[in-house]
């Protein structure tokens, strides 16, 4: 026997050991089941199984009624490895489907979200996929932040689906616009009949795909990701277990082939052993020329991908500085433009000598001129002390400052504002009146004054506002307490940012430029000092500021 010809059929046998060994480990796979959970195996032969027929990619019915998916590829690994047979129906509907599993006549979800409406009736595996949440809306939308993003549009889900309940429980502001199917959903997207659609990455990927609508996008990503278990009909605890112990015994490598089947790179698995030869020898050829040429380009990849990571971040910077300029330019107009129509308003009247105004009327109306004037010079100071600030060009001049005078002098500025909003200041806890610290006193009352009037500004009618003094080792903390709603935590760390605002919706209400924490905040660190905040939802917020304490 020629020795090429030995080294081939060498060959040959190592490869068939090689595949032969990999499949019947694969096939054989020893199940850890207790006696009792056998025994209910047996008497169970047959699960009637609770499926999507158009949720791809983890489950649908295809043009042939096969059902196909990424769920469906671990139904038949568990099928195998339990010796069941799992019986799907391929007309239901997933609104049919959860009326069948509630009333029995189906046994197991292959492929679900827990919520507690569903944990009434089902027993839940631990979670077997995860994928995020996004918002897929038409390419003109630009983006989308989260829940309060989609407040004002009409949202399309699929009825019965998760992202259905999560909504309606937690969001009943949101207006719904409920479909059959994923496909269904993204097509009034599409159309124009509902804003946006809300559901998995992996199933509006492959719709956008696979289904020609080229004018959507995924324009945001929801606060919740999709974890997806099994479920089973609550009155069959022991299959819970047996199904969680097949789970187990899925390998890595057999979850990652389900993964690119679906969702990663298609591939063939056959080989061609006949071209096997051809081809090692052309590998070889390449292999050694790339083996040199790859060391001759390694600098070179790895300067272009750092200039490339520098471009992308250049990029997202600037779309992110765009995005709070525009925010800002918003607010600034609408803050500017309410004084000066107020002004316009009174000053027209006033000036109009068709109508004879009375004078109790026309002094009202001076003094809102008046007011909106101030409102006016307010907003004007804070643009030019952020640009002060940011430029280092802001001077401070230092002096002793009782720490009760402060506090006694910023309620005192504040008391109109509060009245006309209903809500009581009070002074306690003052176990640090005669403290003394030494900082600029006009700085200190700014900041102590936008603290108190932002604490007002957000408490409820009838609400109140506390402040008060404690003597923290070498330092002072002012705190300024309400009880309103809170912060949101989404927003929290942009609390302090320039040109930022947690909620611009809010802000407007409201009124303010968004720019009076960032100046507070700017003025402490120049003053050696901190301020920060300590929130939570429906339950108030604290904002603090501290300095070092004088010796007297």
């Amino acid at each position: 026997m020629s020795l090429p010809h030995l080294f081939k059929q060498i060959a040959w046998g190592v490869f068939t050991l090689f595949f032969s060994s990999a499949l019947f480990a694969q096939n054989t796979v020893s199940l850890d089941l207790n006696d009792a959970e056998r025994r209910w195996l047996a008497q169970h032969p047959v699960i009637r199984l609770a499926s999507d027929i158009a949720w791809p990619p983890f489950e649908w019915v295809d043009d042939e009624k096969q059902f196909k998916g990424i769920a469906t590829d671990y139904m038949h690994l568990i099928e195998k490895r339990l010796g069941i047979r799992f019986e799907v129906d391929t007309e239901m509907n997933w609104p049919e489907v959860v009326d069948a599993v509630k009333q029995r006549q189906l046994d197991v979800f292959s492929c679900v979200a827990k919520t507690p409406e569903r944990e009434s009736y089902v027993n839940f595996t631990r979670p077997y996929l995860s994928f995020p949440m996004v918002i897929v809306t038409t390419q003109d939308v630009s983006y989308i932040d989260g829940i309060n993003g989609i407040k004002d549009m009409l949202v399309s889900v699929v009825k019965g689906y998760a992202t259905h309940e999560f909504l309606a429980a937690n969001h009943p502001e949101i207006k719904l616009a409920l479909v059959d199917t994923s496909e269904e959903g993204m097509e009034a997207v599409s159309l124009g009949r509902a804003n946006a659609f809300v559901d998995n990455i992996a199933t509006a990927t492959r719709i956008i795909q696979n289904s020609g609508l080229t004018n959507l996008k995924i324009s945001g990503e929801m606060p919740i990701r999709y974890e997806l278990h099994m479920a089973v009909r609550s009155d069959w605890p022991e299959l819970v277990s047996i199904l969680q112990t097949a789970l187990d015994s899925i390998s890595d490598s057999e979850r990652r082939d389900i993964h690119n089947r679906w969702i990663g790179v298609r591939y063939e698995h056959g080989i061609d052993y006949g071209l096997f030869w051809k081809s090692f020898s052309v590998f070889i050829l390449i292999l050694g020329f790339l083996y040199f040429y790859n060391r001759k380009l390694a600098n070179e990849i790895a300067h272009r991908k750092k200039a490339e990571e520098n471009a992308m971040k250049a990029r997202d910077d600037a779309d992110k500085a765009n995005q709070a300029k525009s925010e800002f330019l918003s607010v600034m107009s609408h803050e500017l433009r309410t004084p000066l129509t107020s002004i316009k308003g009174a000053l027209g009247l006033l000036t109009n000598d068709v109508v004879e105004i009375p004078p109790e009327k026309a002094r009202n109306m001076l003094h809102i001129a008046n007011d909106n004037c101030d409102r006016l010079i307010l907003l004007i100071n804070d643009i030019l002390d952020i640009e002060k600030l940011l430029a280092g060009k802001m001077v401070f001049q230092n002096q002793i400052i009782v720490v009760g005078d402060l506090i006694a002098r910023g309620v005192s500025a504040n008391q109109g504002y509060a009245d006309h909003y209903g809500v009581s200041l009070m002074v306690n806890n003052n176990e640090c009146e005669d403290c003394l610290i030494d900082a600029d006193e006009s700085r200190m009352m700014q900041v102590l004054s936008n603290l108190i009037s932002n604490a007002v500004k957000f408490s409820p009618a009838n609400g109140c506002v506390r402040i008060n003094t404690q003597r923290m080792g070498t330092k002072v903390r002012i705190s300024v307490v309400d009880d309103g709603e809170g912060i949101p935590t989404e927003f929290r760390n942009q609390i302090f940012t320039h040109f930022s605002q947690a909620d611009s919706s809010d802000t407007r209400e409201k009124s303010g430029t968004g720019l009076g924490l960032a100046i507070c905040r700017e003025i402490m660190q120049r003053q050696g000092g901190e301020i920060g905040f300590v929130s939570e939802t429906g339950q108030g917020s604290r904002f603090y500021f501290e300095l070092k304490l004088c010796e007297k």
